[in-house]
């Protein structure tokens, strides 16, 4: 479910790793040999688990605990009852071009969901994202958007303006929260689509790790038609994002 909101995001950190019973663990285990098998890139790593969420007049509060990648993927995949699930946090950026196009990635061959339709993100970092003690879900998008798509937030060139504007709570099986930054680009869509294709190429030559094999471009207004008629699977968020876009457009008109 996607919430939009300018509410400011917050959170609180519990210092623990997520208590999980050994049969699950042992079943996740089992699990994740076999993904690693099927593709080598895969890698297990840190990943922080939302235990609550709290809104308050000024502000959204999340506090979250440590867990790892294999206990999120086994819950995507095969889904674990409320109590032990995944809800892992992360941040994003949705783009939309100087022309009025929203811009969705396809997720490359080489990761967890080949062909998969979402915007630019990942999960938060203790390494990068701390700022006094506390996580920085800006600083994540913003590491996110470099790596993936080599875009930079800070340079007024190819981002005019970025603002928080969505958050995505759990809904049915998918039980993660992503903080989603909106950001207008200086470029139009096919300027971003001659950026895009260059960076690729570059991480292709350079064997750099490659997060999205392609971007779609659907025009505001009637960018769920559009979605619709794509045959990839989706990230549950991406659709009701769009709605409210193609809403707020339709609106204006």
């Amino acid at each position: 479910m996607v919430i939009h909101t300018k509410k400011q995001v917050k959170t609180k950190t519990i210092h623990k790793r997520m208590d999980l019973p050994q049969s699950l663990r042992d079943k996740i285990d089992e699990f994740w040999k076999k993904q690693v098998k099927v593709n080598p890139n895969l890698f297990n790593g840190e990943v922080w688990n939302v235990t609550k969420m709290e809104e308050n007049k000024d502000n959204i509060l999340l506090t979250i605990e440590k867990t790892d990648y294999a206990h999120y993927l086994y819950d995507e995949r095969h889904g674990i009852e409320e109590k032990y699930a995944c809800h892992n946090l992360a941040g994003g950026t949705y783009i939309v071009t100087k022309d009025g196009y929203a811009v969705i990635g396809e997720l490359d061959d080489t990761t967890s969901y080949p062909r998969m339709m979402q915007v630019s993100g990942g999960g938060i970092d203790e390494k990068y994202d701390i700022e006094n003690d506390e996580f920085d879900l800006i600083k994540t998008a913003k590491r996110e958007l470099k790596e993936e798509l080599n875009l930079d937030l800070n340079d007024k060139e190819q981002i005019e303006s970025y603002n928080f504007e969505y958050i995505e709570k759990p809904e049915g099986k998918r039980h993660s929260y992503c903080v989603i930054l909106k950001a207008y680009s200086m470029y139009s869509k096919d300027q971003l689509e001659e950026h895009f294709n260059k960076y690729y190429q570059f991480l292709e030559e350079t064997d750099g790790e490659k997060e999205f094999k392609k971007l779609h471009f659907l025009k505001l207004g009637r960018a769920v038609e559009e979605l619709d008629k794509l045959d990839n699977p989706k990230r549950l968020y991406v659709r009701q994002l769009l709605e409210i876009e193609d809403k707020g457009v339709l609106n204006n008109e």
